[in-house]
């Protein structure tokens, strides 16, 4: 088995996560590999994707900082400019808009093929070594930092090594940092919709006792919305048996018929939602970001933005530490990059799940506290205004890059 010459950065896993990181490294001349198991990404054609997520203003500022937003097939992204937050259980119910946050979007909804395949072509023209197709078969120690094994080629040894590899991530398993898997005790139904009535760029979620469901706008004409129906193991297998006939009905049901009769226009898919936090983020030249890190029940679409959050920090501290001295990898920058993340993701983490268990309890007093509590949120324009800086992801410790004002 022959080594090659080290690069400064392997990243493992060419999915939003990673794939943000390696260009804004190599934005900055700094050598990338990517080692990525999935064939090379292509833009979506046709009717939309089951796999959307929800990006944030943050997110979007780190995607242009590298002039990745650019390349995206702006045809395919759907903003949206309004949330309403709804109890199916009570008459609770929080609205904001981007108003409320002085801002023109709230974020916007884009196909996670779209999003790869732009990093994908952007890292191409930055000189990423990119290599499709290439999945990992050992992960170790070498003499000069991590050893990594593709399953076709030679070893490379790297002076930095990042797990963006998902929640069943092989670097954190090489690492040997702990990270518990926790079953939320819910399963993810996707699909596509059509509606009666127009979606008017507004993100749209019920809580019901089983779960949220979530209808987010998508491109096209107004009448197409990405559902996200988050429920019991035993409710979801008897949804996806239903008949598309009666599935849609379901539907228009726990929406409660405010977009009218709902349509399927995709087939359905179901995913298990857990639970998961790496005890560390770091080792001696490794580093996790993404679900390699943590995973979060979807209920607040944030997974993807932790992620792009752990990328833009990441990037930062490693271009801070070369630029005074102490080089790209040293564990000083690590270090900070844990600090800066773990104790956010953590906090993030313990929010959702506490709001997942506030509505499922069907208690009378509980269901008082929570629809009060809505309605004294939604009646206060200074809170209101932090939910809807906190939908943007313009508070708290954030990357120089995701601060810029000014979009290309």
């Amino acid at each position: 088995m022959n080594e090659t010459a080290s690069p400064a950065v392997v990243i493992v896993g060419g999915g939003m996560a990673g794939g943000l990181l390696a260009c804004l490294l190599a934005a900055a001349d700094v050598p990338v590999t990517v080692l990525d198991a999935g064939p090379p990404p292509q833009s979506p054609e046709g009717d939309a994707d089951l796999r959307v997520s929800a990006i944030n203003m943050a997110s979007r500022q780190l995607l242009a900082a590298c002039d990745v937003w650019q390349k995206l097939d702006d045809q395919r992204i759907a903003p949206y400019t309004r949330m309403e937050v709804q109890d199916s259980d009570g008459a609770g119910q929080l609205v904001f808009t981007a108003a409320d946050a002085g801002a023109s979007d709230l974020g916007w909804i884009i196909e996670n093929s779209n999003t790869v395949a732009a990093l994908w072509a952007r890292a191409c023209e930055l000189g990423v070594d990119w290599r499709c197709q290439t999945p990992v078969t050992d992960i170790r120690r070498g003499a000069h930092g991590w050893l990594v094994v593709p399953a076709a080629g030679d070893a490379i040894e790297a002076s930095l090594l990042v797990g963006a590899d998902g929640a069943r991530s092989r670097v954190r398993a090489a690492a040997g940092i702990a990270a518990p898997v926790r079953d939320t005790g819910h399963r993810a139904i996707v699909a596509s919709v059509t509606t009666a009535r127009p979606h008017d760029d507004c993100a749209r979620q019920w809580f019901l006792p089983t779960g949220p469901v979530a209808l987010l706008p998508l491109f096209g004409d107004g009448q197409h919305s990405s559902l996200v129906w988050s429920t019991t193991p035993a409710e979801s297998e008897r949804l996806m048996n239903l008949p598309a006939d009666e599935f849609a009905a379901a539907l228009s049901v726990a929406s409660e018929h405010q977009l009218g009769d709902v349509v399927l226009a995709s087939e359905r898919q179901v995913f298990p939602i857990m639970n998961l936090h790496a005890s560390d983020y770091v080792r001696d030249g490794l580093a996790l970001i993404g679900d390699a890190a943590h995973v979060v029940h979807p209920l607040a679409g944030q997974g993807i933005n932790l992620g792009m959050l752990d990328a833009g920090l990441l990037a930062e501290e490693l271009l801070r530490a070369r630029r005074r001295g102490p080089g790209l990898a040293h564990v000083s920058a690590l270090k900070r990059y844990q600090r800066r993340r773990r104790g956010h993701n953590a906090l993030m983490q313990a929010s959702f799940i506490g709001l997942k268990g506030l509505f499922e309890h069907d208690q009378l007093p509980i269901r008082w506290l929570r629809n009060t509590g809505m309605r004294l949120v939604n009646d206060t324009p200074f809170v209101k205004k932090r939910f809807a800086r906190a939908a943007l992801g313009v508070e708290g410790d954030l990357p120089e890059a995701a601060r810029q004002r000014t979009l290309a």
